[in-house]
């Protein structure tokens, strides 16, 4: 698929890949910060350490979704294998 290119002359479809690759880097950084905030509220004893972790982990899972839908918003091939393993 080709994309048309912009006022400038850039190919938009590189500009999209662009978007695309720091869109996943986005999206590894929110799963790490997952699994860092899982290991820490296995470690911590207070109640109260746990609670906000636990907060701000499932912040960082709805991050990852927001990140999913709109990197399958932006790569067609992207979303049709969404679309494969959900059915």
């Amino acid at each position: 698929m080709s994309y048309p290119f912009d006022e400038k002359g850039s190919d938009i479809e590189d500009e999209r890949e662009v978007d695309l690759e720091m869109l996943r880097e986005d999206l590894i950084g929110e799963l790490q910060a997952i699994n860092q905030y899982q290991e820490h509220i296995e470690t911590l004893e207070d109640e109260d350490a746990i609670s906000v972790l636990e907060h701000i982990r499932d912040d960082e899972k709805e991050h990852v979704a927001e990140l999913a839908k709109l990197i399958q918003k932006l790569d067609p091939v992207q979303a049709e294998k969404f679309m494969k393993e959900t059915l």
